[in-house]
């Protein structure tokens, strides 16, 4: 029941405020990046005390505590080049199915379909290049719905095994 809780909170907040959402849980992620920089770094100390190998551990802390910072400290600038590069890579793979549906027409007897989902993924693209914040939160939105529609399922499943746990 408290996931289900969890998810309808998380839903609401995704619903009516996604681009706040997306920021905070870009802050999250970096923040847990950080976390495990820490974690890195206190690994490699500890194997340069007692003289076992530590350089690669080392270089990847810091490489870990970079990003996590980066992440962590400007959220909306990571979320918006993530966000493009995605786009970038969106209209590239939709161009490549477009380009593999015409080849493919006698090939393949329904080829329209090849040729559909390359034209939704290459507008997915150009959404996510020319809007990506517009783009990620309506992303957010249809999370939120779904998470909504998550939590109130858990809830009732929690209500519906609420005395099985005793029985069993």
């Amino acid at each position: 029941m408290i996931s289900g809780v969890i998810a309808i909170l998380f839903g609401i907040l995704a619903l009516f405020v996604p681009q706040e959402t997306i920021l905070k849980l870009t802050l999250y992620f970096g923040i847990l990046i950080l976390a495990g920089g820490f974690i890195l770094l206190y690994l490699a100390i500890k194997n340069m005390k007692a003289e076992k190998p530590y350089a690669l551990l080392l270089i990847e802390s810091i490489l870990v505590l970079l990003i996590g910072g980066i992440i962590a400290f400007m959220p909306g600038e990571t979320l918006r080049v993530f966000l493009i590069l995605i786009g970038a890579w969106a209209i590239l793979t939709g161009l490549l199915q477009i380009i593999l549906a015409v080849r493919m027409k006698g090939v393949v007897s329904r080829h329209g379909i090849f040729t559909l989902n390359g034209v939704i993924t290459l507008i997915f693209g150009l959404l996510l290049l020319f809007n990506p914040m517009g783009a990620a939160a309506f992303l957010m939105v249809i999370s939120g719905i779904l998470a909504l529609v998550a939590g109130v399922l858990l809830i009732y499943l929690g209500i519906a095994l609420r005395g099985v746990g005793r029985r069993a």
